[in-house]
């Protein structure tokens, strides 16, 4: 695993579906460098291997520095001759920096820190159980309000912590992710998804905003390039 950066060169950008990239072996070659970067094959395709398979993804090639790389992610901006950060193990690029433009390309899945995921789940919790306790109010009994409001305490927890098990590794990889590529007091970053307008309405990648997100501690600034 390495960290490089240039100018990209002899860029090339194909539309697919996740089942197609999986099939084909890309996703597999992904998900091994991902495992060799961050140190956990095991880790690494959990995480990755769960994404839904119809989903629209980006296959991207392109030379940086004379050597040649490839990489997935669910959209891709960069244009010939853009400055960027690369996360790479081999020839596989996992991780992308354009620091003009103020986006992270980040493996498809990631972004969220143990922390961020821990919060989102806690309300999740109060979400589900205020739904549950307020159905089991209307019934009237109060026999029914008691056993159904201990009831969903129990339902909620259990479907709560079913969802976040699901997440724990995604949020495992990415403060992994944070540490390879030298971020410092990641724990309670939030970063800001990249949206986007097509035909349908705004959608949300797995691309980010990450300056505002690392003031303080950001080694990747929008001027990185022009102090060099």
């Amino acid at each position: 695993m390495k960290i490089i950066e240039g100018q990209i060169e002899n860029l090339f950008v194909y539309k697919a579906k996740y089942d197609f990239i999986k099939n084909s072996g890309k996703q597999a070659t992904v998900s091994a460098a991902l495992g060799a970067a961050v140190g956990s094959a095991a880790l690494a395709s959990q995480a990755v291997l769960l994404m839904n398979a119809s989903i629209d993804v980006e296959s991207l090639t392109f030379t940086l520095n004379e050597k040649e790389f490839e990489g997935i992610f669910n959209e891709i901006y960069l244009k010939e001759g853009s400055e960027v950060i690369c996360l790479v193990e081999a020839n596989t690029v996992l991780v992308v920096i354009d620091p003009q433009l103020d986006l992270i390309y980040m493996p498809i899945g990631t972004g969220e820190t143990i922390y961020n995921l821990k919060r989102k789940y806690i309300k999740y919790f109060f979400t589900f159980y205020l739904i549950v306790f307020l159905l089991a109010l209307f019934l009237g009994e109060f026999f029914i309000q008691t056993v159904g409001s201990l009831l969903s305490i129990f339902v909620c927890l259990f479907i709560v912590f079913w969802m976040y098990k699901d997440e724990k590794n995604k949020g495992l990889l990415t403060e992994r992710i944070f540490e390879l590529l030298n971020f410092k007091h990641f724990e309670g970053v939030n970063l800001d998804k990249f949206t986007y307008k097509d035909k349908d309405g705004f959608t949300v990648s797995w691309v980010y905003h990450y300056q505002n997100a690392f003031k303080e501690n950001n080694p990747y600034p929008k001027d990185y390039f022009e102090r060099k």
